[in-house]
């Protein structure tokens, strides 16, 4: 369980003091056509969804790039409430129909957990919704025994850690959780030295809260289409796969691929195969909205 919790969910970053914000996410917008929403990870910058983000704008979609509070230099939300359903609900809140139609959100990790949840609360706002490496419940990977009760102590004690490392202790874990999360060395460098702005209290509070929310309960309820890709690195080791396929299965109308190449961040490892399923994925949307 250490394993999972340092090689997946918790990038550990520098210590950085900032000015509280009140708004959950910052927004870029970009291009014309159906709105797609694109959500980075635990301590990711925006520009990770860079080459997809452009390859959409190319294909006829107006891109919204969100980069969250307390994020990548991004100022941490004031208070100490939950995270993750402040980011959910403004998001939420934000999504409408627009002359493309409905919109769909696409995630990465932590981002592909929220498009998750927006599938299961929000089927009349979202066209659909595509998982980059994330899925329903993420401590659920560790095992099918694991609930999101028995993390809670596991989780208050991830969230403290965190809070309490040096800069240079923050700085060294940032840096080891990369190395098995991003192939490419120079694209590795670039997220690490982005996500090291990122304030480690914010990013504690993220990783306690997914590892003990717990959306599978919810998957049967979805009724709008989903893609999950996986990325390449877990999707070789067949129980890692079926775990993933596992927390998908209820959702009526799915589709499981696994990246062909690459590790955790698939849009930088692998932005061909990913840009060809989303695009796959849109095109299928198009078609039952009637839109050629």
């Amino acid at each position: 369980m250490r394993t999972f919790l340092r090689t997946t969910l918790a990038p550990l970053l520098l210590l950085l003091t900032a000015t509280a914000s009140a708004d959950p996410y910052r927004v870029e917008s970009s291009g014309e056509g159906r709105a797609v929403y694109l959500v980075p990870g635990l301590a990711s910058p925006g520009w990770v969804w860079d080459d997809l983000a452009a390859r959409l704008r190319a294909a006829g979609y107006r891109t919204h790039v969100l980069i969250l509070a307390g994020f990548a230099g991004e100022p941490p939300l004031d208070g100490d409430g939950p995270f993750l359903p402040r980011v959910r609900d403004a998001l939420a809140a934000e999504l409408e129909a627009g002359p493309g139609g409905r919109p769909v959100v696409i995630g990465h990790s932590l981002g592909g957990f929220l498009a998750f949840w927006l599938a299961a609360t929000e089927p009349d706002r979202l066209a659909g919704a595509i998982a980059v490496d994330g899925v329903p419940f993420y401590s659920g990977l560790a095992g099918e025994d694991v609930t999101a009760e028995s993390q809670r102590p596991a989780a208050a004690q991830m969230a403290s850690f965190m809070a309490s490392l040096t800069d240079e202790q923050f700085a060294q874990q940032n840096r080891m959780s990369l190395q098995v999360m991003v192939a490419d060395p120079g694209q590795r460098a670039r997220v690490a030295e982005d996500s090291a702005r990122s304030d480690p209290a914010t990013v504690g509070r993220a990783v306690a809260e997914i590892m003990t929310t717990d959306l599978r309960p919810l998957m049967s309820g979805v009724d709008v289409p989903v893609l999950l890709v996986q990325a390449a690195d877990s999707g070789g080791n067949e129980a890692m796969r079926r775990a993933y396929a596992r927390q998908v299965e209820a959702i009526p109308d799915h589709r499981h691929v696994v990246a062909e190449r690459g590790r955790h961040f698939v849009q930088l490892d692998d932005p061909d195969f990913l840009a060809a399923q989303v695009l796959d994925f849109l095109a299928r949307i198009e078609e039952a909205d009637g839109h050629e």
